[in-house]
C-alpha cells in the first residue's frame, strides 16, 4: 500500500503543480489585457474630464457673449443718448450765435 500511496502522493503533488503552472500562465497572459483595460479606464475618465471643461468653457463663453451683448446695449442707449444731449447743445448754440436767443 505504500507504493500506491506514494504514487497518489506523487500524482496529486504533480497535479497540484500543474494547476499552479496553468494558473500562472492564465495571469501572465491576462497582463496585457488588464493593462490594456486600466490605459482605457484612464483614458475614459480624461474623456470625461475633457468634456466637463468643454462644457464649463462653452458656459462661461456664454455668459461672456451674453455679458458682452448687455454691454454693447448699454454703449449703444449712452450713445444715442450722447447723440441727443450734443445735438441739442449745438441747436442752443447756434441759437445764440445768429442772435436768435436775447434773453
Amino acid at each position: 500500500m505504500t507504493d500506491s500511496a506514494d504514487i497518489e502522493k506523487t500524482s496529486l503533488s504533480e497535479a497540484a503543480q500543474a494547476l499552479s503552472d496553468a494558473l500562472g500562465a492564465l495571469e501572465r497572459s491576462l497582463d496585457p489585457a488588464l493593462a490594456r483595460l486600466a490605459k482605457l479606464e484612464t483614458d475614459v475618465a480624461e474623456n470625461r474630464a475633457l468634456a466637463e471643461d468643454r462644457a464649463r468653457l462653452a458656459a462661461e463663453l456664454d455668459n461672456a457673449l451674453e455679458a458682452r451683448r448687455v454691454r454693447e446695449a448699454e454703449f449703444d442707449t449712452l450713445s444715442r443718448q450722447t447723440r441727443a444731449e450734443l445735438d441739442a447743445t449745438i441747436e442752443t448754440l447756434r441759437k445764440v450765435l445768429q442772435g436768435g436767443d436775447h434773453g
